[in-house]
């Protein structure tokens, strides 16, 4: 596995959507390539962001209003 392969995997990796033999792919090239293991953590550290964020309740109300403004 190359590193272009990898990356177009790593999201499902992140969130186990892969094959038995894909996880252990993406798994070893990560385990010998530092490069595509930074990107990976900085996957996993989004993704737990996100989820810490998201069950916090709801956003600021001044959050709420600028997105409102951005998107409208």
């Amino acid at each position: 596995m190359n590193c272009n392969d990898c990356l177009r995997k790593l999201g499902g990796y992140v969130d186990r959507e892969l094959s038995d033999q894909e996880l252990q792919e993406v798994k070893a090239h990560l385990q010998d390539c530092p490069p595509c293991d930074e990107y990976y953590q900085l996957e996993v550290g989004l993704k737990r962001l996100v989820k810490v964020c998201c069950d916090q309740g709801r956003a600021p109300a001044q959050l709420r209003e600028r997105l409102t403004q951005i998107l409208f």
